[in-house]
């Protein structure tokens, strides 16, 4: 068992600011082969599960795109002896939580109750995983939901922005397809679709499992074995390769009547398992992850008054990885907006960042660790995420290490390898002024 240093918070309501030495136990069941990490802690009442499939938006097929979303969506719609309505009650009657939700490379779920209705939480996860229903009239309306959420997303000039960006990078890639599906793929998704993509891709080989809370080893022990052990053995997942970008760098603007203009950019960046995916993490904070500390912010708002707020971020996938920026700006100001954007990235690109630069982005990034372990659930999703990037139990322990010991050299080779504006896709949606791009795209519609 591996030392670590958290910030226990249950239920939202932040304990004293103490530090506490708990363990990470690996558990096993014994019958179901699964392993899941262990924070376990009984000051209060609460468990938190959470666990990930491998696998995700990207194994829809291209003609069905939203079937996972879908799938995911239907889980708790009845189950086992359960109707849909009758499900639902059981989870309200002990104040049980029970989700699933999709996203590019994995199908998250997570379970929270109080320890008293443990046994009847996981029974009911078992029987979602295991013995969903999959009712002709809840996927009808689930499918209802969705097309109705789809319309909904062609008003959003970030997600029309997202979805020209992501389309460019990503073309003829599974990462380009959309998590909802559109209006047309939506509709052809039948029950046995979603049945036969639950079969193919709910095993044991691709799980990834954590809890924490008041649970001991022994009753995670049965309880994996309770919730897992019917799942098949092997997934049955298509293979996905690794993103090529593209050697272009188009300015795109997406037409969209409005007084304002949407500003999104992409560059490749650096996976999780990239040995300069924390120098990354540096140079992005000084340059636009920051706030208001960060170059972007002071250099495009502070002292030019061109937006309310600009923010980059980097963007790890199992098979590609963005570093990531965003702004909304008012049209007539658009083009001088994006001059201050790369010039501001260029020379960030080109000199470097200062020893205070780096000192206060190394300050910042280990202060802010404990902030995402601020909960049960928040303690067993990242104890899923060390798990499938690796990380080691000792992770929290090496943390600070890590962060620290980055060097400028480090800092150099990142911002080389990561940060050229020249290598920038740019994405406009609006009607801007002074900014002249090399492809127009109509807003999507369907």
């Amino acid at each position: 068992m591996k030392k670590l240093l958290l910030l226990v918070c249950v239920l939202g309501f932040l304990l004293p600011a103490t530090a506490h030495a708990v363990d990470i136990q690996e558990v096993k069941g014994p019958k179901s082969g699964v392993k899941a990490w262990l924070v376990e802690d009984h000051r209060l009442p609460i468990i938190a599960l959470q666990f990930a499939f491998q696998g995700g938006v990207e194994q829809d097929p291209s003609d069905k795109q939203g079937l996972a979303a879908l799938t995911v969506a239907a889980l708790t719609e009845g189950a086992g002896e359960y109707s849909s309505a009758a499900f639902q009650q059981q989870m309200a009657d002990r104040s049980i939580s029970i989700g699933f939700s999709v996203e590019r490379d994995e199908i998250n779920g997570g379970l929270k109750c109080l320890a008293a209705d443990k046994e009847k939480a996981f029974e009911l996860l078992r029987l979602a995983l295991t013995a969903p229903r999959f009712e002709e009239s809840a996927i009808s309306r689930l499918r209802a939901q969705h097309l109705s959420g789809i319309r909904r997303l062609f008003s959003d000039p970030s997600w029309q922005a997202r979805h020209a960006l992501l389309s460019e990078i990503f073309a003829n890639h599974p990462y380009s397809q959309r998590r909802l599906g559109t209006t047309q793929t939506l509709q052809t998704i039948t029950r046995d679709d979603v049945r036969n993509f639950a079969a193919q891709h709910f095993a044991r080989d691709t799980l990834t499992v954590a809890a924490a809370g008041a649970i001991t080893a022994d009753e995670l022990s049965s309880a994996l074995d309770a919730i897992f052990s019917d799942l098949p053995a092997r997934a049955k997942l298509k293979r996905v390769a690794d993103v090529t970008y593209p050697h272009k760098t188009p300015t795109i603007l997406v037409k969209r009547d409005g007084t304002q203009t949407q500003i999104l950019f992409a560059m490749p960046g650096p996976k999780r398992s990239d040995p300069d995916y924390y120098a990354a993490q540096i140079a992005n904070y000084v340059l636009g992850g920051g706030g208001f500390a960060s170059r972007l912010m002071q250099e495009v708002r502070d002292a030019r008054g061109l937006t309310y707020g600009i923010s980059t971020y980097v963007a790890p996938s199992q098979h590609a990885a963005l570093v990531i920026g965003s702004a909304a700006v008012d049209n007539p100001k658009a083009g001088e907006a994006f001059s201050v954007i790369r010039e501001t990235m260029r020379r960030v690109y080109e000199e470097g960042l200062t020893a205070r630069d780096i000192a206060a982005a190394k300050d910042y990034l280990t202060g802010s660790m404990p902030l995402a372990l601020t909960s049960t659930n928040k303690i067993a999703g990242f104890l899923v995420t060390m798990q499938r990037e690796n990380l080691g139990r000792d992770y929290l322990d090496r943390y600070d290490n890590i962060i620290r010991s980055v060097t400028e050299s480090d800092i150099t080779r990142a911002l080389e390898r990561f940060f050229n504006p020249d290598r920038m896709t740019l994405v406009v949606v609006g009607n801007p002024k002074g900014i002249v791009p090399t492809q127009t795209k109509e807003t999507v519609k369907q």
